[in-house]
């Protein structure tokens, strides 16, 4: 995971550079991507950004809110330029790629707006403005994207030490009325499988027990390539020393039975998936660009559940899409209730000006749709409660990831980190207690609507695979 990359010069022999990383953990690849490209050219890298000559933001603009939180932070870090050390404030990412032509005026503090594909260019522009030499020559025209990261791009992780995102695809084929990614990303994309699984293998090595597999849409993984994301899992499963392998951000349309085939035949693939339904109506879903319906997605799961019993199911809903009724509303109401899904997100939709979505008839009130967001959580909390319930009496693998005062907080193969809940444990008395990055046995005493709670019954061994769940 490491190159050679051309040194800053001597005349300043560490500057310091802080990397603020918005939006999901497909960004976050990117950021720490970027910082394997400073760090290989000398800069030290910081977390604080009052203290660094450089400062680099890479932004999302998915939605309105995301938008507004990327301007908002390079606002706050222009301030640096005048009450901290930034010499250098650079917009990397997603929003320049969206509003090339109109940031350069709203945020003239700003030295470089970069979008996705500049990526492996940023030490050299970040060189450039703290030595007083110009970027603009440097900063190439932002166009649609083509960049694809590989093993031997360089990289500095940013989780925990026993968790890692692997990001094996970069932009989408899909085209939702409502999404913007395809503009900001490009066409889809997939790496190479020995580029994976080389990558994945290092990280092995280095210690990571974790492997996150990602992309915008993941079961779509090498369909350019003549190859398929079973036939990837089946590679990476051999990896010596790896503990869990979890596949997030699915499609439900290509979810085959070979995916759960492999799935149910490796202990090291978490039996968990992240399928975007968005909606449950058929008018609504074709509104959105989108096939399926709840009886479809109702087959779906039950599908699903024949192969992978103990399968942890989380989908994403939009409420307040243009045309939804109060009956179209209920549908979707009435399909959580029937689906018993263990995890849900929920997002208000937002007009995004430059998707087919924003130019529907009959767009709904923000007033009513937050008012639906609340429905439709408070219905979910409910489902979310007895399925976690129904692990009382249980045991479950934990991965331990931190320790507060006479509890341990952990995952199970149920959660992903900082989107899911977390597995509460009684800190073990009179014996050395498990540190953050072990796995243990934990029986389940109690449930919340996100959380479990539980006592550990040994710690287990990190060679083996997802311990079987009994009673």
């Amino acid at each position: 995971m490491r190159r050679h990359a051309t040194r800053i010069s001597g005349s300043l022999p560490s500057p310091r550079a802080a990397i603020i990383s918005l939006g999901c953990p497909k960004n976050l690849v990117d950021s720490e991507v970027l910082a394997g490209y400073l760090a290989e050219a000398g800069f030290a890298l910081t977390g604080r950004p009052e203290e660094a000559q450089a400062i680099i933001v890479n932004t999302c603009s998915f939605i309105a809110p995301a938008v507004e939180e990327a301007k908002q932070t390079l606002r706050e870090m222009a301030r640096f330029k005048t009450q901290g050390n930034c010499q250098t404030l650079i917009c990397a990412g997603c929003l320049p790629q969206r509003e090339k032509a109109s940031l350069p005026a709203e945020f003239p503090e700003v030295d470089a707006f970069l979008g996705v594909d500049e990526i492996p260019h940023i030490a050299e522009i970040v060189g450039a403005a703290l030595c007083g030499r110009p970027t603009s020559g440097l900063a190439k025209e932002i166009r649609p994207p083509t960049y694809l990261y590989d093993h031997t791009t360089p990289r500095l992780l940013s989780t925990p030490p026993w968790t890692a995102y692997v990001k094996i695809a970069e932009g989408c084929h899909h085209r939702c009325s409502f999404c913007t990614i395809p503009a900001l990303r490009g066409k889809f994309r997939s790496r190479q499988p020995d580029s994976v699984l080389k990558e994945v293998k290092e990280l092995a090595r280095c210690g990571v027990k974790e492997i996150i597999l990602i992309a915008q849409d993941t079961t779509a993984y090498g369909r350019d390539l003549g190859t398929n994301l079973p036939s990837l899992l089946n590679l990476l499963r051999e990896t010596e020393g790896l503990h869990w392998i979890r596949v997030m951000y699915s499609f439900p349309a290509r979810i085959s039975e070979s995916l759960l085939e492999t799935m149910a035949a490796s202990e090291k693939i978490c039996h968990y998936l992240d399928l975007p339904f968005q909606h449950s109506h058929p008018h609504i879903l074709r509104l959105m660009n989108r096939a399926g319906s709840a009886e479809a997605y109702l087959k779906l799961i039950a599908r699903l559940r024949s192969h992978l019993p103990d399968l942890s199911l989380r989908s994403s809903f939009i409420v307040g899409f243009p045309g939804e009724t109060e009956k179209e509303f209920q549908d979707l109401l009435d399909f959580l209730l029937q689906a018993q899904l263990d995890r849900v997100g929920a997002f208000v939709y937002y007009r995004e000006p430059e998707t087919p979505a924003a130019h529907l008839e009959n767009q709904v009130a923000p007033q009513i749709a937050q008012e639906r967001y609340h429905r439709l959580m408070s219905v979910q909390q409910e489902v979310s409660l007895q399925r976690n319930r129904a692990w009382i009496g249980r045991k479950l693998e934990v991965l331990i990831e931190k320790a507060e005062g006479k509890r341990l907080l952990g995952r199970s193969f149920r959660d992903a980190p900082e989107i899911d809940g977390e597995v509460i444990l009684e800190r073990p008395t009179g014996k050395a207690s498990p540190r953050p990055g072990d796995f243990v046995l934990a029986e389940i005493t109690g449930a919340s609507e996100y959380d479990l709670l539980g006592r550990i019954c040994e710690v287990a061994s990190c060679q083996r695979g997802r311990k079987a769940v009994s009673r």
